[in-house]
């Protein structure tokens, strides 16, 4: 009892006698400062150059994202909400040659073959299977399967021909429209979020005066930028701009995109503030490969008001990188080019002029004049 009792007495005297722990120190004032105009402009163009930089190492990229949405339903005033969430796979397939690959819509070098006829391009989709053909701003999508009927073909032709192939011919922006065709870089990161290049060099240059002296100096009081200094020489750039407020009175609209050194300087966090109020936020975290900063997993969170006044989530978007071959050969199996040719009774839809063709024995036939034979 006694030696028991001495260990229990001497373990109180060397907790006692030991250090205490310190918590973590936030920050110093030292370790974070607002840069003067000047130097906002010299880091805006600077970040330009280094987005710009990562997205041009890029120059095959194929690989799956893993897409999910979060909506929080309302079923009552009496019931609980609920959460429900749907997912969906996201293959693609991007290639400087497709002209996918940019920041703000401009290659630093762009590759004779852009002007040539483009390779198809196979897009799986929930429902079916596409090959898509760009050229110039037309663009050709064949279907391999279709569920349903197709608006513009005779019901009594549609019952001859069932299931099978459809060529469509549509503009370019239909593709991207439609979500036919998935780039990253675009709905992953969004260039609503400012994070492309375009967007720092459109503030330097009315920063640096190319704009007129009012511009500048109307615009050098709603932006600024705060850095960051980190552990082992790392940096972080915080780029806030603010708005005016939409109403007489209101509250201003804030917009703060941190960039960080760790990941090229890539985006990391974007917020989108009411006041102080959140209506979207995005965090991103990123895998590097070959030196090479890709987006591993990109979570959008949406807010509203409730009647309180105060913000409820109702909604989150989460893009998750689960399959990724960078610089490397394409995998010709998987995205084996097929034949556009039309066999006799497969059907176009030509979007561009609004008519319906069947392919007939000497080419193609208005869907309504159409006789099948067997």
């Amino acid at each position: 009892m006694v030696d028991r009792l001495s260990v229990t007495i001497l373990l109180l005297l060397l907790c006692l006698c030991s250090p205490s722990q310190v918590p973590a120190k936030e920050p110093a004032d030292e370790q974070q400062r607002q840069l003067n105009p000047e130097e906002t402009q010299q880091t805006l163009v600077f970040l330009a150059k280094q987005l710009t930089a990562n997205l041009d190492a890029i120059h095959t990229w194929q690989g799956t994202y893993l897409y999910s949405r979060e909506s929080l339903f309302h079923r009552s005033r009496f019931e609980p909400s609920i959460w429900k969430t749907t997912y969906c796979l996201l293959p693609f397939w991007l290639d400087q040659r497709q002209d996918q690959l940019r920041v703000n819509y401009t290659l630093t070098e762009k590759p004779d073959e852009l002007n040539q006829l483009q390779p198809p391009i196979k897009v799986g989709s929930p429902l079916n299977v596409q090959w898509i053909m760009v050229k110039g701003e037309e663009c050709l999508e064949l279907s391999e399967k279709r569920f349903g009927s197709v608006y513009g073909f005779p019901d009594e032709i549609q019952k001859q021909i069932g299931d099978g192939r459809i060529l469509y011919r549509k503009w370019n922006l239909e593709v991207e429209r439609d979500r036919r065709f998935f780039d990253p870089r675009k709905k992953v990161l969004g260039n609503s979020s400012g994070s492309y290049a375009h967007t720092l060099e459109l503030y330097a240059n009315i920063l640096s005066g190319a704009e007129g002296k009012e511009q500048q100096e109307m615009f050098s009081e709603r932006v600024a930028i705060t850095e960051f200094k980190l552990k082992d020489g790392q940096k972080q750039f915080i780029l806030k701009t603010e708005y005016n407020p939409r109403k007489p009175n209101g509250v201003p609209r804030i917009r703060q995109m941190t960039y960080d050194s760790r990941f090229s300087f890539n985006p990391v966090k974007y917020e989108h503030l009411h006041g102080t109020a959140a209506d979207r936020i995005q965090t991103y975290t990123y895998q590097k490969v070959d030196g090479i900063s890709l987006p591993e997993k990109v979570v959008t969170e949406y807010f509203r008001p409730k009647v309180s006044g105060e913000r409820e989530l109702n909604l989150r978007d989460t893009y998750t990188l689960i399959d990724s071959k960078l610089n490397q050969p394409i995998d010709q199996d998987q995205f084996k080019i097929k034949s556009f040719n039309l066999h006799y009774g497969e059907r176009m839809l030509d979007r561009t002029k609004n008519s319906a063709f069947i392919q007939g024995t000497e080419g193609l036939v208005p869907a309504e004049e159409f006789q099948y034979k067997k």
